[in-house]
């Protein structure tokens, strides 16, 4: 005898989903992998062509993955914590694209999926961090630079980590989202992220025009690299900074200023100080700025304003539109205030670059809030008046066609009802179809006659022809329609019942008029009681033919 089978509770089995969650995971912490693959390649290519040793390839590549998570670093006890910002946002960009194209990979994803590829991204950018800052670490005695604290090394590459996957989560379940969240938190977001791009794009036309002025400084800085690759590597470090520099002049077009150790910047006002040998160093401005500058806020307004307004038609209510304004505007603050956070720190002796954090975020919220909810409602109110206009046109051209909704619902009332109540004038709308018609046909607006119930038979489709004869009956009868009892047929001998039973029923009975008992009735009344059903008949016919068009309504009446 065989033993018996144990299963095992639902409970104590291994999620059927957990090698899916692992496998999605590993799949969102790919570009992390790829990312230091692709610095050691390009750091061994620089090396082979350079003609440098390969002792310290590790090392670098161990810095170079440091630097694309904004960790701070010293160089022979220097901070350096003012860093390039461009190595981060492309990796930034890469994960959330990649985290997204697995979101879209899985079957139905949920939170759990969503959760297992943020985790699996964040796990992999620590555990290459912790293996960097041993790298480093060995390397102490011939290498000078390495992280400031393996915390702050720790804490940059989680917060890089989260926003990267985070935004491809997003980027991936915003549709659904758009269920969830109210219209004008969504406009906001949109107008939010509107603005921030534009305050972006006018530092960089302004970084351009300052680039194109200071022409002739930018290119004696280039000199100094000799030779092609110094002259390369000036340049792409010039590159890599200009998402900081851009950033920083996005402070000065919301009335803003900006500082680099000493020196400071502002649309009106300039102070000197020591720059680094860099070309982008090299455009900075050296003098009071020209009254034209201060016209950059006006350049910001007007751009605000006109960003308010392309998107006003998205509300309907001005109280929705004046909290979306409000919260694009607190989005470009917010974004205004972390500049000096992300793209700023330490630049060694020279001192700390940055942003006035605090006084930049406060003129930016209150410049694109009380310029956007200003001309967004205003915006509103006049699209408003438009909607207004247009409905009415059409709802007046739709009763001059007589296709207006509701009009079929008016000329056929119920069973039953009351034509008083049927003939009452609809509150608003009636007065001006009247007038209508009176302008063009010359006649007034009646109320419809009520039709007949149409579960009941037509009285006036019934004629004399249609009642059966005498001769119809069984037996004999006489002219006057009483039936005679001499006869019988197929020796049945016939009910009264049965005798009246063919005709059809007169206007009295259909009225609820009982009729007689004895259930024959005089040739005259009969023929009184088919006269009256033919001319009932007639005027609910006419009735009816009134009904269809409202033009005819007068001669219905007559």
């Amino acid at each position: 005898m065989s033993p018996p089978r144990v299963i095992r509770p639902a409970a104590r089995r291994t999620p059927a989903g957990a090698r899916s969650l692992l496998w999605t995971a590993a799949a969102a912490a790919l570009p992390v992998i790829v990312t230091v693959l692709v610095l050691a390649a390009v750091t061994l290519a620089i090396l082979v062509f350079t003609a440098r040793g390969f002792d310290s390839l590790f090392a670098v590549v161990a810095v170079e993955w440091l630097v694309v998570n904004r960790v701070p670093l010293t160089v022979d006890a220097v901070s350096l914590g003012f860093l390039p910002l461009l190595p981060p946002l492309i990796y930034v960009a890469v994960l959330a694209r990649q985290t997204r194209a697995v979101l879209a990979d899985v079957e139905e994803p949920g939170p759990r999926e969503a959760a297992a590829a943020v985790a699996g991204v964040t796990l992999a950018g620590l555990l290459l961090t912790g293996l960097a800052s041993l790298l480093v670490g060995s390397a102490a005695s011939d290498f000078a630079v390495r992280e400031a604290s393996l915390s702050t090394a720790l804490l940059w590459t989680a917060a890089v980590a989260l926003f990267g996957s985070g935004l491809g989560v997003w980027l991936y379940f915003r549709r659904d989202l758009r269920e969830i969240l109210p219209l004008w938190v969504r406009g906001g977001i949109h107008l939010g992220s509107a603005f921030v791009a534009a305050v972006w794009a006018i530092a960089a036309i302004l970084l351009l025009i300052g680039l194109l002025a200071a022409w002739g400084p930018v290119g004696s800085v280039l000199e100094i690299g000799k030779d092609l690759t110094g002259t390369a590597a000036l340049a792409a470090i010039s590159i890599a900074y200009l998402p900081n520099v851009v950033m920083a002049a996005a402070t000065l077009a919301v009335g803003g200023e900006a500082h680099l150790g000493e020196a400071s910047y502002s649309v009106f006002a300039v102070s000197r100080g020591p720059m680094p040998e860099v070309p982008l160093a090299a455009a900075l401005p050296t003098t009071d700025p020209h009254w034209s500058m201060q016209a950059l806020l006006l350049v910001t307004v007007l751009v605000a304003a006109g960003l308010a307004r392309a998107v006003a038609h998205w509300f309907r209510t001005t109280a929705d539109a004046v909290k979306a304004a409000w919260l694009a505007a607190a989005i470009v603050a917010l974004v205004v205030a972390v500049s000096p956070v992300v793209a700023g720190g330490e630049l060694g002796v020279l001192g700390t670059v940055g942003t006035g954090s605090l006084i930049a975020a406060g003129t930016a919220l209150a410049l694109f809030g009380v310029i956007g909810s200003a001309t967004i409602a205003l915006s509103l109110a006049g699209l408003t008046r438009r909607r207004e206009r247009a409905e009415s046109e059409l709802e007046r051209r739709r009763r001059r066609a007589g296709t207006v909704p509701g009009d079929e619902a008016e000329t056929e009332p119920e069973v039953g009802a009351d034509p008083e109540v049927g003939a009452q004038t609809p509150p608003g709308g009636e007065a001006e179809s009247e007038a209508e018609f009176d302008a063009e046909g010359g006649a007034e607006f009646e109320s419809e006659p009520e039709p007949e119930p149409e579960p009941e038979p037509e009285p006036s489709r019934v004629g004399p022809e249609d009642l059966p004869g005498d001769e119809d009956l069984p037996g004999e009868g006489g002219s006057d329609g009483v039936v005679s009892g001499g006869e019988e047929t197929a020796g049945d001998e016939p009910d009264d019942d049965e005798v009246a039973a063919p005709r059809p029923e007169s206007p009295d009975s259909a009225s609820g008029t009982a009729p007689d008992s004895g259930g024959a009735t005089e040739g005259d009344g009969h023929d009184s009681a088919v006269d009256g059903a033919a001319v009932d008949g007639a005027a609910s016919v006419e009735a009816e033919t009134a009904g269809e068009s409202p033009d005819e309504s007068p001669k219905a009446s007559d």
